[in-house]
């Protein structure tokens, strides 16, 4: 779809890329061919009921590229661990008690490990070395990345987020693959609701009824964001990492710092008192939700800045 509008572009033919579930349809309408396809979005585009996506560029295409190749990755490695796990529980073998699951020295017991009676063997070493090819490529996957985001047009931004308590380069990395500097969002509540944060609602007449959240948009997006929300449990600090990476800043480091200090202050009340009142699984949400109003300001700050580099992160 996008080498088309390029090529159209190209030539000096507008050619805007609509996204396709925001197309007003008709549930009536039981009839579809090319013709009346036409028609209608050409009808729709005069109305102006259409609604523009932003075309990324071809480096900010492959950039995302890789992001994807490293999400789809992942669950691979987590199948072929638990395949391994399952394994060893099944033969009635089992790591010595003080071993992290997958840590060095859980990997370290797990090489020499020989199954009894010998025909599991190969078995065995099948299942190792699905592991092993998992988790090569989800290593050089990550490396591509971490190569490539510091020339991204969008890596001033990226340092800038990881300023931010529980946003590393790589969940910073995922979150401007996903969705950019957030320029068409003027208001929080819309990046909020962009990620599916925000609850569903069937309301008529005076009655108000609000459901579940809505869950729309990218969902590893989602999913790293409740990661970086789980890290808000910790009470808050102004050294180790974070501190690291926002000295990394340079001139950039007491404007982000104001934004991202006061990130950890309401974040770790919000984890400390809903989850008696409303359970774990929605104040985590409910923190996630909040975080995106601190990105989405740090990407407001960061837009308004006059051109030039950020110092490389520490």
């Amino acid at each position: 779809m996008l080498l088309p509008q390029r090529q159209l572009t190209a030539l000096g033919v507008a050619c805007p890329v609509i996204a396709p579930g925001l197309v007003p349809t008709r549930p009536t309408d039981r009839l579809q061919t090319d013709r009346r396809d036409a028609r209608h979005w050409a009808d729709a585009l005069w109305a102006g009921t259409l609604t523009p996506v932003r075309v990324p560029t071809a480096a900010e295409e492959a950039f995302r590229d890789w992001v994807r190749a490293r999400t789809t990755a992942v669950p691979v490695r987590q199948r072929a661990r638990q395949r391994v796990k399952s394994t060893l529980r099944r033969w009635g073998l089992r790591p010595p008690a003080g071993r992290a699951a997958w840590g060095p020295a859980y990997r370290a017991w797990l090489r020499p490990v020989t199954p009894t009676p010998p025909p599991r063997d190969p078995v065995w070493v099948e299942l190792l070395s699905q592991l092993e090819e998992a988790d090569t490529r989800v290593d050089r996957i990550t490396r591509q990345i971490g190569t490539a985001w510091p020339a991204h047009p969008l890596a001033p931004l990226m340092r800038a987020w990881q300023g931010l308590r529980g946003v590393d380069w790589l969940t910073a990395a995922t979150l401007a693959a996903g969705r950019g500097d957030g320029a068409t969002f003027t208001h929080p509540r819309h990046m909020m609701a962009w990620a599916g944060w925000v609850p569903s609602e069937a309301s008529s007449g005076v009655t108000r009824h609000q459901g579940g959240l809505t869950k729309t948009g990218n969902a590893p997006l989602r999913r790293i964001l409740v990661e970086a929300a789980r890290s808000y449990r910790f009470r808050p600090r102004t050294d180790g990492p974070v501190g690291r990476r926002l000295a990394a800043l340079g001139p950039w480091e007491p404007p982000v710092s104001a934004i991202s200090g006061r990130a950890p202050q309401r974040l770790h009340a919000r984890l400390r008192t809903l989850p008696g009142r409303r359970g774990t699984p929605k104040a985590i949400a409910a923190v996630a939700r909040a975080l995106c109003g601190y990105l989405w300001e740090i990407a407001v700050w960061v837009r308004v800045q006059p051109p030039g580099e950020v110092p490389p992160a520490a």
